[in-house]
């Protein structure tokens, strides 16, 4: 899903072009599909009446509450226009009652024109850590739930991992390396941004929030190799989206090594190996605003 803070890769190189990804990140709404249906199906209620994807991306969980949830009305809300271009045109094609609104979690106003009225559920799925602060853009969401309301944030878990230790390309621990990265790189624009990370745990932030009966869930997917088909796409697309986003934080040795793996037309292509799996972790937190006490 697309962060609420431009993709820069701190000093090195220009803005993250969304424009250009949207045709990835509408593949792997595709390839998700599923896996969101399901995850809407667990934290919808059928008496919801307005809910809302926050920093959507493709707007994956969008489209599948709007599946889950037919009489509901139904936000994709996100700060990038492509993204937002994108949204209305899966809705043009599904003919999806999703409407697209632009918004960061870092403004409260305009999310909560985004939102439009008080929530029933609101999802933001690896949104949060992207704010300028983390705490205050929880504080945002939580004002905008209805009593009973809940707020569902998928942030946390396990980078996903794909391939064997040594894939005999560069050195050992190539893909360790790029999960590293990763982190790095979340970190410099931690800095760029001036923003505040979070010192404590998501369930902790949720409480601050002013949330209750907070819980935890974790999703394992371990898919065995050999990844055929739409598995192993995804498995390649997501080493490639990552690759490219972390180059900077990466070693020369390291960035030839992917740039040799992830090539289609040469010897060591990944997509010609029998050893990939997928093993990841998903994590998010549910947790909800107190209903209004009736009086006496």
């Amino acid at each position: 899903m697309a962060a609420q803070h431009g993709h820069r890769h701190d000093d090195h190189s220009a803005a993250f072009d969304f424009a250009e990804a949207a045709p990835r990140f509408k593949e792997r709404a595709a390839a998700e599909a599923d896996k969101y249906r399901r995850l809407a199906e667990r934290l919808s209620a059928p008496g919801d009446e307005v809910v809302a994807d926050i920093g959507c991306g493709a707007a994956s969980m969008a489209f599948a509450l709007a599946e889950v949830l037919p009489d509901a009305q139904v936000a994709a809300v996100d700060t990038e226009p492509a993204m937002l271009d994108l949204v209305r045109e899966r809705a043009a094609e599904t003919g999806a009652a999703v409407r697209a609104a632009q918004a960061s979690v870092d403004d409260a106003d305009a999310l909560a024109a985004a939102v439009g009225a008080p929530a029933d559920l609101l999802w933001a799925g690896r949104v949060i850590h992207h704010a300028a602060d983390p705490q205050a853009a929880l504080d945002n969401l939580a004002g905008l739930l209805a009593p009973g309301g809940r707020l569902a944030i998928g942030e946390g878990g396990t980078a996903p991992q794909y391939l064997p230790w040594h894939v005999g390309v560069g050195n050992p621990g190539l893909e360790l390396r790029l999960i590293e990265a990763g982190s790095r790189r979340l970190e410099g624009e931690t800095r760029e941004h001036g923003s505040t990370p979070l010192p404590y745990g998501w369930n902790l932030a949720l409480e601050r929030a002013g949330l209750t009966d907070v819980r935890e869930v974790n999703e394992l997917d371990a898919t065995p190799a050999p990844l055929e088909g739409a598995a192993l796409r995804h498995a390649l697309e997501s080493l490639r989206t990552r690759a490219e986003w972390f180059e900077h934080y990466l070693s020369d040795a390291d960035r030839t090594a992917w740039a040799r793996l992830l090539d289609e037309d040469g010897s060591d292509w990944l997509g010609n190996r029998r050893d990939l799996h997928h093993l990841s972790i998903d994590t998010y937190f549910v947790a909800v605003k107190a209903a209004t006490a009736t009086p006496d």
